[in-house]
């Protein structure tokens, strides 16, 4: 298969599905179900070849009346062989390719398109290869790239010599460090926040504060980012939140849109 030039950046990063193109970009729903399910509620049929993992309109539909019948967040289950969706066991390479498949609809990418995947940035090989085998399973040539390189240059306004990049899915928060160096960057080190901390038996929200003890850990660990220029990058679910804290913190932070980071990894890779 000939590799072509990326046409299609899609962020699976954060429990979305944010998607970019040469032309627009857009944030749609990674939510998945059985197409069996679907044509239960909808009195529809069946597609030719039986039963299949969806990501659709009508699987948002559903998931908003009836969120038990959707798996809402696939890329969560990627460390499993297979997964339940539904009451169904599903190989997990089903349910990865069905969000990559809805944004290749949206995109209009085809066989031997470069597409570019944003994942998490505390994702190994074994992750990294699953994901690749869904896309391959697609027609696609994807090009794996931890979110936390393209975070450190969503925003133009960017400069700073260390960007900590926190970015927020529905379970965990990963804090990542990276490094600006002559036009590269460079992921130093990362640590994970679990939304709830195992290690305490209560339920006091203080997911935050843990965060920015994370954000803190990292930049004391190499000491050029404790006492250089640094800006905190935060993203995702508990953003607003984080940035405030950063603020009373006295660390310089910013939103990254949800969108930002598709289109820097576009531009960033687009003659890859």
């Amino acid at each position: 298969m000939t590799r072509r030039g990326v046409t299609l950046a899609v962020d699976l990063s954060c429990s979305g599905l944010a998607v970019a193109s040469a032309s627009a970009s857009t944030v749609l729903s990674p939510s998945v179900t059985p197409t069996s399910v679907l044509a239960g509620v909808y009195g529809t049929a069946l597609p030719p070849g039986g039963d299949r993992i969806e990501c659709s309109d009508r699987v948002d539909s559903l998931a908003l009346r009836h969120p038990d019948r959707c798996l809402l967040d696939p890329v969560a289950r990627t460390h499993r062989d297979r997964t339940e969706v539904a009451g169904l066991s599903v190989p997990v390479d089903e349910v990865l390719a069905a969000p990559v498949s809805r944004a290749l609809r949206w995109g209009g990418a085809g066989d031997g398109d470069g597409v570019v995947l944003l994942v998490p940035s505390e994702w190994g090989n074994t992750r990294s290869a699953r994901l690749v085998a869904a896309a391959e399973g697609l027609g696609l040539s994807p090009r794996i790239v931890r979110s936390a390189l393209v975070t450190a240059e969503a925003l133009p306004s960017s400069s700073a010599r260390w960007a900590v990049c926190v970015e927020a899915s529905e379970a965990r928060t990963t804090v990542s460090l990276v490094e600006r160096t002559r036009g590269e960057l460079t992921l130093i080190d990362r640590a994970v926040v679990h939304r709830w901390d195992p290690r305490r038996d209560s339920m006091r929200d203080d997911e935050v504060s843990r965060v920015i003890d994370a954000v803190t850990t990292l930049r004391r660990a190499r000491r050029e980012a404790g006492t250089g220029s640094t800006e905190v990058l935060a993203r995702g679910r508990n953003c607003e939140r984080v940035v405030d804290a950063c603020d009373q913190a006295r660390l310089l932070s910013f939103v990254v849109p949800e969108t930002a980071p598709v289109e820097a990894a576009l531009r960033l890779h687009e003659d890859a």
